[in-house]
């Protein structure tokens, strides 16, 4: 069958074009002067091969992969890239998956000399173990929150970056302070601390920023590293928190919640984080779907590495509300994303 609206000759022509260079792997150059036009002419016509049917390109997707997944979470939420790991059967498996795909993600995308700045949770914990470059790197990994002495799993900052690094060849950066202080006086104290000022200094000034999303269920990161009490993730979720990137609560519309105990945090702000330039926010856990929206909304992440079920609830829930433009933190600041 021909395709449409091309004549008897044009249709020649295009066929002709496209095999030359498709089937006999021929250059545009070598097209043009064959047929006495110019390589910007060839493209146009390759183009209009492609658009009138002329040329059927197929691609063959394995099948663990999500392509038409990944390009509604980019369109929907204005992302630069977002990855979908495959379902997995089990909590830790998903984990695994998710922790999988986003170290191959970094891996493609580290260059020498970049820094990272790095938050903490079980996702982000989870990469080292399949974070593997193929050369040594020049680059710097840095803790962009504090930590806790109370998990039992590598979930602190300090330890993720020490073993990113020494995967890569690269250097890591530790904040030795907890993410969590007792109140606003101790946390100026330790912020007029030089090794700690410097630290969060060279967070801020990162490339790159690798964190998780956190939710604000009784068994969240912070109520089981002791961060935050049960009565105090009660009241956060009481005044509409439904999670926190790098220990900055948000509620669904990605507003930040303005709790007292952001007066005890020792991490980078939203702020900050708003002016690195690609945040990888890494997240598996399956009771996190409003968590993740409430993040991507308050304009922070630019890559999205998740797993196929969230991807699903995230826009189901989008549609739901319909589309709507996120609310900015702070206008001074709204202009900085995409």
């Amino acid at each position: 069958m021909e395709p449409e609206d091309l004549n008897s000759e044009d249709f020649e022509r295009l066929a002709r074009i496209a095999h030359r260079y498709y089937v006999d792997r021929r250059t545009q150059e070598e097209i043009g002067s064959e047929f006495g036009l110019s390589r910007p002419k060839v493209q146009r016509l390759l183009d209009q091969a492609r658009c009138s049917g002329v040329v059927d390109i197929r691609i063959a997707t394995p099948p663990w992969l999500s392509l038409e997944l990944e390009s509604r979470l980019r369109e929907e939420f204005q992302l630069t890239d977002a990855i979908v790991a495959p379902r997995r059967a089990d909590p830790q498996s998903q984990r695994e998956a998710v922790a999988r795909s986003a170290a191959q993600f970094l891996e493609r995308r580290l260059t020498d000399g970049a820094v990272v700045a790095v938050g903490h949770g079980r996702d982000t914990g989870e990469m080292p173990r399949f974070f593997r470059p193929r050369r040594r790197l020049d680059c710097e990994f840095v803790s962009a929150m504090g930590g806790s002495s109370r998990v039992d799993t590598p979930t602190n900052p300090n330890e993720i970056c020490q073993a990113l690094a020494a995967a890569s060849g690269g250097r890591s950066r530790s904040l030795y302070a907890p993410a969590y202080v007792e109140d606003a006086d101790d946390r100026e104290r330790f912020l007029q601390q030089d090794a700690i000022a410097q630290t969060l200094g060279a967070a801020a000034r990162a490339t790159m920023a690798l964190v998780g999303i956190g939710s604000v269920d009784d068994g969240c990161t912070m109520v089981r590293s002791g961060c935050l009490s049960l009565a105090e993730i009660a009241r956060l979720r009481d005044q509409g928190a439904v999670g926190d990137i790098l220990g900055n609560y948000v509620d669904v519309d990605g507003r930040v919640i303005p709790s007292p105990h952001r007066n005890r945090l020792i991490a980078l702000s939203i702020e900050e984080l708003q002016l690195v330039e690609t945040v990888i926010a890494v997240v598996s856990e399956a009771e996190k779907p409003l968590a993740i929206l409430g993040v991507l909304r308050a304009r922070v992440v630019d890559v999205l590495v998740v797993d196929e079920g969230n991807a699903h609830a995230l826009l189901d829930r989008a549609q739901q509300d319909g589309r709507r433009e996120p609310i900015p933190l702070d206008t001074t600041f709204a202009g900085r994303r995409r």
